[in-house]
């Protein structure tokens, strides 16, 4: 018998067998080491140990692949990579001995059972290629295997690869990430990350040198990474005889350790540091580099969620390919939407697992979130900016705040040509049609390459021409390229639709029934045939059938037909709350307030008949108040009092306020889409508030001083009560109330949900105003009236210039038979009582910004994490299955020990 230990990665974990008796690999619970996948046999292959080495049997239906090639029996003479059942199917890595270490006298690596290696070791164990028998006779690869579905393998003697058993077929799910035949090497993870084996693209390999080596996206990093998601200088690496540690450099979009973000952190053997698209694993005494092509599978097993006691999705399994497109169908009420946000990790399931290229997507959503764009049924654009200015102020947005103005417009017109733009690059948004609307804002989401697209409902409204054309970007989207580019990675795109007319173009279709139960899963030629239908013109009858019958029937029934393949099962786990995600955030609070600063006054710019009308505005209203007959000014004078003085300062605080408000309603309603989308890619909330008070202030303020010089110049009072300028003190007292008002109108703006309110609400609160102000009739006095009015922004506004004119004596002077009203304290002619309404003016307008900032929250994307609304076990909720983590290997029968 061998005396070699041989060490097997799988997507299960790893396990060192120890030469003394053969060991079965399979999906079998039986197994010694256990796969859970649907490509890979009962019992799969065996690793008999020999006088030299190691030896693979192969016992199972679909075979053994290595690098697209089928295999028959091997010896494992070196590392050997090979996959189960398909060319795409799990990966196991197979090592007769320890992996070469890393430079520092010690190799760490991640488990209980890691031993240290000397610096003498380091010459033994030299990398060693990977090595493959010849292909044997074509075997019987078409043969159904135990993995559930249908095997179209090669032709026998064939040395053309067949197509990937299982690859795509319904409820299939696998461990690991499929990878394109013929590509070779991939990426492989300790089970002590929670991480199955993640297959990418090999790169380039990085040898390690003792000292500091960093990493980043400029080139005078040793280690460069050609992402706009890097950093230019994004991390480094420290290493000594003592290990190799990490360490992030105040990096926009962090850096991860085997999916955790870290400020620093040592780094084992065959750990993965994640930076951007880019993975880093060390093997070795070399970093690995492997990029995210976008070629990756996404797997979602028994997810179920409740609202309550009601549970919204039913035990939804699925498995995509890479680079494929699903379309997701279904009623009203069929849990589209929550399908939509459990998959995007806006609000997870609460039991089932959705997974990554074989990664936890709810465990690791900190990385992964960067790599998932996604595309509401509201296009998150501004109307008024042409498709290069909203793609190149989103592009400020996504990416770090290091990146040069050049490489973002050289990726921002990339973007445009991928998705047949050109043409409508200077077109401002309103002036497209729905399907260019639509294919801009999904170029908003391709500017950070995104290996995961998600639309909902994008052809909804259109007509059929634009509806054909959006499915036929999305399609070439996912397959690579798109219009005017061949050269862009896939991508697996989702799509919830109402539309029918085009699902034809689906890879795979998802129909929902009421309840959040899979009526059907497939081919999308097949669904035709399960539901009976010879075009998807008539699919819409489906809708009615669905409505009409039960979920749990429509459910049952399609799991009792030829169309569905039973997945493995896999009982899922229950999580626990994880601590809170940081933040993301690519730029400092102050790169993205002259952001949005900047694209908030483009705006108002572009936006011509709004432009005019915030002009017209001062000056059409400045006249109301001067066409009042105030022949001897506003003060009392000892020839003629003035008895018209009060009338004309309601006029002028009622137009300030109103003014003010009717600036601000509806900033935030009218762009709650845009808003919500881009706080889930890093928008900083007081960036936002911050650009909208400064730009609203400064053109507030301008009116105001137009409005209140042409209402008063002229006309003011003699004496001043505090400020020695009675027109500089009027100025001031209308513009307190016109902002305060500006951000009252702003917390209006926050609790509405249609721009088609805010009108009758203005009117409403400005009416408010006028009653309040204590102008037309005294707040003195009156229980109730009076305390309401101290929270109108309009009584202080008033108040203040009362107190600059002195209204107490002017009113009693002007007409004292008839004003009967008792003085108002705060209309008194004194420094102190002007100082105190301005301060309570501003005060309320700080409240009002407060409030607002508050309810910004109930508008925001429910980003919550795993578990957040778990039910915990022995809750008795339907369906509850007992807790087990997944992909957790077998006992290995007292012949292996495990590492991690």
């Amino acid at each position: 018998m061998s005396g070699t230990p041989l060490r097997v990665h799988t997507p299960a974990g790893e396990v060192t067998l120890t030469g003394d008796e053969p060991a079965v690999v399979g999906r079998a619970r039986s197994a010694d080491i256990v796969i859970n996948d649907g490509r890979v046999s009962r019992r799969h292959l065996v690793l008999h140990p020999t006088a030299v080495g190691w030896r693979v049997e192969d016992i199972s239906a679909n075979g053994l692949w290595c690098d697209g090639r089928r295999l028959g029996d091997v010896d494992i003479v070196g590392e050997l990579r090979l996959r189960l059942g398909a060319a795409d199917g799990p990966e196991v890595v197979l090592l007769p001995r320890p992996a070469r270490p890393v430079i520092p006298a010690t190799a760490p690596t991640r488990g209980p059972d890691a031993a240290p290696v000397s610096i003498e070791d380091l010459a033994a164990f030299a990398p060693t290629p990977v090595t493959s028998a010849p292909v044997g006779p074509g075997g019987n690869g078409g043969v159904p295997g135990n993995g559930g579905g249908p095997g179209n393998g090669g032709v026998p003697g064939s040395t053309e690869p067949p197509v990937p058993v299982g690859a795509g077929v319904p409820g299939q799910p696998s461990g690991a990430a499929g990878i394109a035949p013929g590509v070779s090497g991939g990426l492989s993870i300790d089970p002590a990350t929670a991480q199955s084996a993640v297959v990418h693209d090999r790169r380039r390999v990085h040898p390690l040198r003792p000292g500091r080596m960093r990493m980043g996206r400029s080139r005078d990093n040793e280690i460069n990474v050609g992402d706009l998601l890097a950093s230019r200088h994004h991390a480094e690496l420290h290493i000594s005889l003592g290990g190799v540690e990490l360490v992030d450099l105040a990096s926009a979009n962090g850096t991860f350790v085997n999916g955790h973000r870290i400020s620093r952190a040592p780094v084992m053997q065959r750990d993965v540091i994640a930076i951007g698209h880019h993975l880093f694993q060390l093997e070795g005494s070399s970093l690995v580099e492997y990029v995210d092509s976008g070629d990756v599978a996404f797997e979602v097993q028994d997810v179920s969620v409740w609202a309550g006691t009601k549970q919204l999705m039913h035990d939804m399994t699925f498995r995509l390919p890479g680079r494929s497109l699903l379309g997701v169908v279904g009623p009203s009420g069929a849990g589209k939407s929550t399908l939509l946000n459990a998959l995007t990790g806006f609000r997870p399931a609460d039991r089932g697992s959705v997974r990554y290229a074989g990664r936890d997507l709810y465990a690791e959503y900190d990385e992964l979130r960067r790599r998932i764009g996604y595309v509401p049924q509201a296009d998150p654009l501004h109307d008024q900016l042409t498709v290069r200015e909203a793609l190149l102020y989103g592009s400020e947005l996504r990416f770090p705040a290091d990146t040069t103005a050049a490489e973002r417009r050289a990726r921002v017109e990339e973007v445009i040509g991928q998705l047949g733009l050109s043409a409508h690059a200077d077109t401002r948004v309103s002036q497209l049609s729905g399907g260019q609307k639509k294919r801009t804002s999904v170029a908003l989401e391709l500017l950070t390459r995104p290996s995961l697209l998600f639309l909902d409902e994008p052809t909804s409204g259109l007509d059929p021409a634009n509806d054909q054309s959006v499915m036929e970007t999305l399609r070439g989207l996912a397959k690579g390229g798109g219009a005017g580019s061949t050269d862009e990675s896939g991508r697996t795109v989702i799509v919830v639709t109402h539309s029918v007319l085009f699902l034809d173009l689906c890879d795979f279709i998802l129909v929902l029934a009421p309840g959040g139960h899979v009526a059907y899963f497939g081919p999308a030629d097949g669904a035709l045939r399960f539901f009976g239908k010879q075009d998807f013109r008539e699919f819409a009858a489906v809708f009615r059938e669905l409505e009409a019958t039960p979920g749990e029937q429509m459910a049952a029934r399609f799991r009792a037909s030829e169309f569905f393949v039973p997945s493995a099962v896999v009982a899922p786990a229950v999580r626990k709350a994880p601590p809170e995600l940081p933040s993301v955030r690519q730029q400092p609070v102050t790169a993205q307030l002259s952001t949005l600063t900047r694209r908030y006054w483009r705006v108002v710019l572009a936006d011509r008949s709004y432009l005019r009308l915030i002009i017209a505005y001062p000056f059409l209203l400045g006249i109301v108040p001067r066409v009042l007959k105030a022949p001897d000014g506003l003060g009392p004078l000892p020839q003629s009092p003035n008895a018209d003085a009060t009338k004309v300062l309601v006029v002028l605080v009622l137009c300030a306020c109103f003014m003010g408000m009717a600036n601000s309603i509806r900033e935030i309603v009218k762009e709650r889409a845009i808003y919500r989308r881009e706080r889930t890619i890093g928008l900083s909330r007081t960036a936002y508030l911050g650009s909208k008070i400064i730009l609203l202030t400064a053109i507030t303020t301008a009116q105001c001083l137009v409005f209140t010089l042409i209402a008063v110049v002229g006309r003011t009072p003699p004496q001043a009560a505090a400020l020695g300028s009675p027109l500089l003190e009027c100025l001031l007292a209308v513009i307190v109330a016109a902002l305060a008002s500006m951000m009252i109108g702003l917390f209006v703006s926050t609790l509405i949900d249609n721009a088609d309110k805010a009108m009758p609400i203005l009117v409403l609160v400005t009416m408010g105003q006028l009653v309040f102000s204590g102008g037309l009739t005294s707040m003195t006095g009156r229980l109730v009236l009076e305390q309401v009015s101290y929270l109108v922004p309009a009584r202080w506004g008033f108040a203040a210039l009362a107190s600059t004119d002195d209204i107490n004596v002017v009113s009693k002077l002007g007409n004292p038979t008839l004003r009967t009203d008792p003085p108002d304290r705060l209309w008194e002619h004194s420094a102190g009582t002007w100082a105190l309404d301005i301060v309570i003016g501003i005060a309320i307008g700080v409240i009002a910004l407060a409030l607002t900032t508050l309810m910004l929250r109930r508008i925001e994307p429910k980003v919550t994490r795993a578990a957040d609304a778990a039910p915990a076990q022995g809750t008795g909720l339907p369906g509850f299955r007992p807790d087990r983590v997944h992909g957790q290997p077998q006992p290995p029968k007292g012949r292996m020990s495990l590492r991690g």
